[in-house]
């Protein structure tokens, strides 16, 4: 009886550990198997270790609070861009500003902040990261099938019963604990103990305990054996968690590109608003010039009213902008995960240093970036990897066309049963088994039909790599198509503000003088306005399909923080790196 007490206390005891771990334990075990995963496809995939969280990486509201604290700095406005706004007349001082005025409370953003708040605060950034943690959550349960799997089940029951009148009151208790576990090549081993114990509540009647000790194995011979074939699900998991690493990188450069571009398309909405405020201020200073001249008679009245017209139209104008350049701000703010409620602005210096330095130009010829892409594209590795996948399931589905033939052995020890007070087994006294498991392959159908699925999908997946191929170089002459018409558009449009000042400068002489009447000058007015926008655009355009270029060819590297390594917008005054 002491054998079998000492088993019960430990098995209670085991079950009594087990039952008080929580869920938080659960979940931090998980967590740190998952990252280990991570970290290990991370130096396969990028030859290093890169740091990887889906719990957010920074507290949003002290970020936001430090930030807020920090206010913009006034935009240089660099003469080429600029009307000496201070000396125009306000048309109405209690026009609305301009730009809205921040309040105290606002979140002031550079290129380096927003990137550093989307990673933080983004909901799809999240749910890529999670989509990554899990697949490798489904790694670690196929790693799980190939390990010891310990097992402890146990009953006590009480039974009271009546026997030829006289009734049996007693207690029944078992327990049986072992492990199983499963080889590479498909052999499956199991082990158990197991103890009962019968207590009669008739001291009469006496005691019974007894125990048992078995083991078991299976061996595929033909069907299922093979180490290839056993392990296919944890080999397809292991590449499954590499790819989606190599995804999530991916994801990463896009969603920073896609960040950077559109701070920089709001950046480029404000300039408008500016532009325009400053059309609306010289039409206003234009149409009193108008109104003086046609008292002194020097300009017909229907000119005057030609004045105040485009007066109105650019009034209008700024109103539509501004509202667009608000709104643009708020997509912003959904972007980057800042409640929309939270008012932001955005660092004005930002697109004076794009003014400033100009274009920055990749010197990478089109064959070499076509070239590079077929070997840095993250997606293009994966589906060269998925044609390796295709081919090792058709080696699979043709073993599954194959018989059962498998190798069952098993030994059994139990207690002496002449002492029925004893546990202790008998161990000269064991009971084995050897044999074969066979089930010809008379009925395939299934395992017929699985193969050719598997052949079909080997010969899409070639064709998914050969079009994905196509695709990533049309992607790539596409972005450099657009660099390289961004690039002359930028110096065409250089040249026609210069033109267009000009040409306003030389018109309000005219008309002075009376050799021009007040279209000229309205019309020439407007084209500066629109030089000036278009100008603003094609060097934003430039320095998106800058960053374009570099993820389509697969070179953008990008950090963990969301930073783009080499475009120091913030820090040095630097736009891209050239690839």
């Amino acid at each position: 009886m002491r054998l079998s007490k000492t088993c019960m206390v430990a098995f209670l005891a085991g079950a009594a550990t087990a039952a008080g771990c929580s869920s938080a334990f659960y979940t931090k075990q998980a967590d740190r198997e998952v990252y280990g995963i991570i970290a290990q496809k991370d130096v396969k995939a990028f030859g290093k270790v890169r740091e990887f969280s889906i719990q957010r990486p920074v507290d949003l509201e002290a970020m936001l609070k430090d930030l807020s604290e920090r206010k913009p700095a006034a935009a240089a406005i660099p003469p080429s861009r600029m009307e000496e706004p201070d000396l125009l007349p306000v048309p109405d001082p209690k026009l609305p500003p301009p730009i809205p005025d921040p309040s105290p409370d606002a979140v002031c953003l550079t290129v380096a902040d927003a990137l550093r708040i989307a990673v933080s605060a983004n909901r799809d950034y999240q749910t890529a990261r999670e989509t990554a943690y899990l697949t490798a959550l489904t790694l670690t349960f196929e790693r799980y099938l190939f390990r010891p799997h310990p097992f402890a089940t146990g009953t006590v029951n009480f039974e009271n019963n009546a026997d030829t009148g006289e009734r049996l009151k007693q207690w029944n208790a078992s327990a049986d604990i072992g492990a199983s576990q499963q080889l590479a090549d498909g052999m499956v081993i199991v082990g158990s103990l197991g103890l009962t114990a019968l207590k009669f509540i008739n001291r009469e009647l006496g005691d019974t305990v007894g125990s048992t000790l078995n083991f078991s194995l299976t061996q595929p011979l033909w069907r299922g054996a093979g180490r290839q074939v056993v392990q296919e699900n944890l080999t397809q998991a292991e590449r499954n968690a590499l790819y989606a690493v190599r995804t999530l990188a991916r994801f990463e450069q896009e969603f920073a590109v896609s960040v950077a571009s559109q701070y920089l398309r709001v950046l480029q909405d404000r300039d408008v608003v500016l532009n325009e405020w400053r059309n609306y201020r010289s039409l206003f200073e234009n149409r009193e010039r108008a109104e003086w001249l046609a008292k002194a008679e020097r300009l017909p009245e229907f000119q005057v009213d030609q004045a105040r017209q485009d007066e109105l139209r650019a009034y209008n104008r700024w109103i539509v902008t501004r509202e667009s350049y608000a709104n643009s701000l708020d997509s912003l703010k959904v972007l980057l995960g800042i409640p929309i409620e939270r008012e932001i602005v955005l660092e004005p210096k930002e697109l004076d240093r794009l003014v400033a330095l100009g274009l920055q130009h990749p010197d990478t010829p089109l064959k070499d970036a076509e070239a590079e892409s077929l070997k840095q594209r993250f997606d293009l590795a994966n589906a060269r990897g998925g044609i390796e996948d295709a081919q090792r399931k058709i080696l699979v589905a043709e073993n599954g066309l194959a018989g059962d033939v498998d190798l069952v052995a098993s030994i059994g020890y139990a207690s002496d049963t002449s002492a029925p007070q004893s546990a202790r087994l008998q161990f000269r006294r064991g009971d084995y088994a050897v044999g074969l498991a066979i089930a010809l392959p008379v009925d395939r159908l299934r395992e017929r039909n699985a193969l050719r699925q598997t052949q079909i999908a080997r010969d899409r997946a070639g064709r998914s790599l050969t079009l994905l191929e196509d695709q990533i170089i049309l992607e790539v002459r596409r972005a450099f198509r657009r660099l390289e018409q961004a690039r002359e558009s930028y110096e065409i449009q250089k040249r026609a503000v210069t033109l267009a000042e000009r040409r306003v400068e030389s018109t309000q002489l005219l008309l002075q003088a009376g050799r021009a009447d007040q279209r000229d000058v309205l019309e020439a007015q407007r084209a500066l306005v629109d030089t000036r926008n278009a100008l603003t655009g094609a060097l934003v355009d430039h320095t998106i399909a800058n960053l374009e270029f570099q993820r389509d060819i697969g070179t953008l590297d990008v950090s963990e923080e969301g930073q783009i390594h080499g475009w120091k917008l913030t820090e040095n005054a630097g736009l891209v790196r050239n690839p």
